[in-house]
């Protein structure tokens, strides 16, 4: 990814979880897409377990394609023992999750301080 192309996600680290949230409010473009999961690819899954919340905090709305890259994220933490959350959905993002049944792959909490205490 090009340095200087703005970030789709901002990372922190607090204690050995690993926090990504998001600068877009709408992540439903292809390129937002494209450089989420470049970003996604970029995250530390050694030492196991890692772990990783995604904070979708201020997101209004996401793509069938952006959930298949947070799948994909889940995938890839199962296969090195990771585990992954997810918090702060605004209700319409959090009935789509639990409609399509994404709730039974990854646990979905209220917000960042609630799942941080349950990994």
């Amino acid at each position: 990814m090009n340095p200087e192309a703005p970030r789709s996600t901002r990372q922190n680290q607090v204690g050995d979880v690993t926090v990504v949230s998001f600068n877009n409010h709408y992540l439903q473009s292809e390129d937002d897409i494209d450089k989420v999961a470049v970003e996604f690819a970029g995250l530390p899954l050694l030492p196991p377990p890692a772990k990783v919340l995604l904070s979708f905090q201020g997101v209004r709305f996401v793509s069938s394609s952006m959930l298949a890259q947070v799948v994909k994220l889940h995938n890839q933490l199962v296969k090195v023992k990771g585990r992954l959350r997810v918090c702060s959905l605004a209700p319409s993002i959090r009935e789509v999750i639990h409609a399509s049944h994404l709730d039974r792959l990854f646990e979905v909490f209220d917000d960042e301080e609630a799942a941080l205490k349950k990994f």
